[in-house]
């Protein structure tokens, strides 16, 4: 029995293939979309990116290391474990993973969230624990153009800003003076215990006194709590245009901000709105702002922040900047992907349909009648 040469069984069995890969292209196919905000989230990731490699330039400039990403991008930034200026314990993963770039854009897709713009006015309290994520705040700060308010506290947990020649102090100041962020803290504690750096011996407290000096900013030594907390609230205040403050930041754990160990463990991350949880009769900063009906983005807990927003954890060195879920929605199925994957699916079947047929003709018209028969 005749049978056409592109009916062969190798040539049957790769347009079988064929057709399944556009089958498995067609099925798996989506359509990617910019998210909203998508320009702000890579103005902030290209902020904090640019604000890293200025402080490597420094760090190499003053001879803290030689600047380079051993772990991830920007870990040449954490001192460390042991330090005269260390606090507390700390995780190095979660300090390595709020180095990363797209931390910004986190925090940017909190700021939209709570639909705040240039004209908001903004609370911020943070350590020297996380100085990825103190990065991350100011560089989104400065892509939305938002004025800040900020509390500073110079002791870290383990691996955090705990040089205690470059501490956060240090690295904020350098940053403003470069003109890669306009805000800056006026008002700084040593942190630790009692907001004193109990913990700390002599020498490390006398790093963190001079270090709140020489970067100009006012001392704030208060051990009672309630005091404590009250300076603060009229420090915000007070920094603040006309008095008002949208929304309060806090970054890490200070003891008169998140409350103690136990407290802060239990506290929701992310963005905590008014009602949310259940204030303490011995409000902390954090919980004072609640009750004044201001929400709150409280980044801590890393691992679960990190979970929840699709960034790696814990990253290195070959994760990619300005790409994922913050940056990109994915719509399943792609119509130009089905359609292109059913036109050359069809138009490959029919093109064996045509050479089959003038093969099939051909023949006929060269055989003799007797053997056709």
């Amino acid at each position: 029995m005749f049978r056409p040469q592109i009916q062969k069984t190798r040539i049957l069995f790769s347009l079988a293939m064929l057709i399944m890969v556009m089958v498995y292209w067609a099925v798996n196919s989506y359509e990617q979309h910019e998210t909203y905000g998508f320009d702000l989230k890579v103005k902030a990731v290209e902020n904090m990116e640019n604000a890293i490699n200025s402080l490597r330039e420094e760090f190499i400039a003053r001879g803290i290391n030689n600047g380079e990403d051993s772990l991830a991008f920007g870990s040449f930034l954490l001192g460390p474990q042991n330090s005269i200026i260390q606090t507390t314990k700390g995780s190095k993963v979660s300090k390595l993973s709020t180095l990363n770039p797209n931390f910004a854009a986190m925090i940017m897709e909190m700021l939209i969230e709570l639909e705040l713009d240039s004209s908001s006015k903004v609370a911020v309290s943070y350590t020297g624990s996380y100085p990825g994520a103190n990065i991350a705040v100011l560089s989104a700060l400065e892509a939305m153009n938002m004025d800040a308010s900020i509390i500073t506290s110079c002791g870290s947990s383990e691996w955090g800003a705990t040089y205690p020649e470059m501490t956060w102090l240090e690295m904020e100041n350098h940053l403003n003076e470069v003109n890669h962020v306009s805000n800056k803290s006026k008002l700084g504690s040593i942190g630790g215990g009692f907001d004193l750096g109990s913990q700390l011996n002599q020498e490390g407290r006398k790093v963190c006194e001079t270090a709140i000096y020489s970067n100009k900013m006012k001392p704030l030594h208060e051990k009672d709590p309630k005091e404590n907390v009250k300076k603060r609230m009229q420090y915000y205040y007070q920094n603040s245009e006309l008095g008002v403050i949208d929304l309060f930041i806090n970054v890490g754990g200070g003891i008169y901000t998140t409350g103690d160990s136990l407290k802060r463990n239990s506290l929701q991350v992310g963005i905590i709105y008014p009602g949310d949880i259940n204030l303490d009769i011995n409000q902390t900063v954090l919980e004072r702002f609640l009750d004044l009906e201001i929400p709150v983005i409280n980044i801590n807990h890393i691992e679960r922040l990190t979970e929840w927003y699709e960034l790696p954890y814990p990253p290195n060195n070959k994760n990619k900047i300005k790409t994922g879920n913050l940056f990109y929605s994915h719509k399943k199925y792609n119509l130009k992907v089905i359609l292109t994957a059913f036109i050359i699916a069809a138009g490959t079947v029919l093109f064996v349909g045509i050479v089959s047929h003038r093969e099939i003709k051909k023949r006929m018209h060269s055989s003799e009648p007797e053997s056709i028969l």
